[in-house]
């Protein structure tokens, strides 16, 4: 029987939870995520740094900002030889759910009013990505860009739509990923 993946390594492959993680964690948050769950979720920075090939500083610094939004955590030990500290970091799924979720949430809001807006409005953009104004406003600006008086074209509403219904089910995912965990 195959090792059922653990959910948080199958919720960090969508596309808006690495976005979000690397947001929130830094430029090295998947691959330090992605380690600290394959190797247990009780590690140090030092053993997840000397995995990665890169400084310890670098793998401190993505732990430091996930404690920062309550993804990751630590214990603390001290060496009583050398008086070192050692922190043994792991993460708070419950967290990274529910800060997933919340930001899934929201970014669902933001999408289905953006899709609304494309069923009610005609719009047209600046082919230089200068202006994107609905019709109305098009029109006070004889459909030229304010900016480069270039001629303001109809937006590809069809594939806006596509794009938007496309992220809605990756986002639809996530959350059936999240309710497992």
């Amino acid at each position: 029987m195959a090792k059922k993946t653990d959910p948080i390594l199958q919720l960090i492959e969508l596309p808006f939870v690495r976005d979000f993680l690397t947001q929130k964690g830094g430029e090295n948050a998947i691959p330090v995520l992605k380690l600290v769950l394959e190797m247990g979720n009780a590690v140090t920075d030092e053993q997840v740094a000397e995995k990665m090939g890169v400084k310890v500083t670098v793998v401190r610094a993505v732990f430091n900002r996930l404690h920062f939004w309550g993804i990751a955590d630590y214990t603390k030990t001290r060496d009583e030889n050398t008086g070192w500290w050692t922190y043994t970091w792991f993460l708070v799924k419950e967290k990274i759910k529910e800060a997933v979720l919340e930001e899934l949430k929201e970014r669902e809001e933001e999408l289905r009013k953006k899709r609304e807006e494309l069923d009610q409005f005609m719009f047209f953009v600046c082919p230089e990505g200068h202006v994107r104004e609905p019709f109305e406003v098009a029109m006070e600006y004889d459909f030229k860009c304010p900016e480069c008086s270039a001629e303001l074209v109809p937006l590809d509403t069809d594939a806006e739509k596509a794009s938007i219904d496309k992220e809605l089910d990756d986002i639809w995912k996530a959350e059936r990923i999240l309710a497992e965990i």
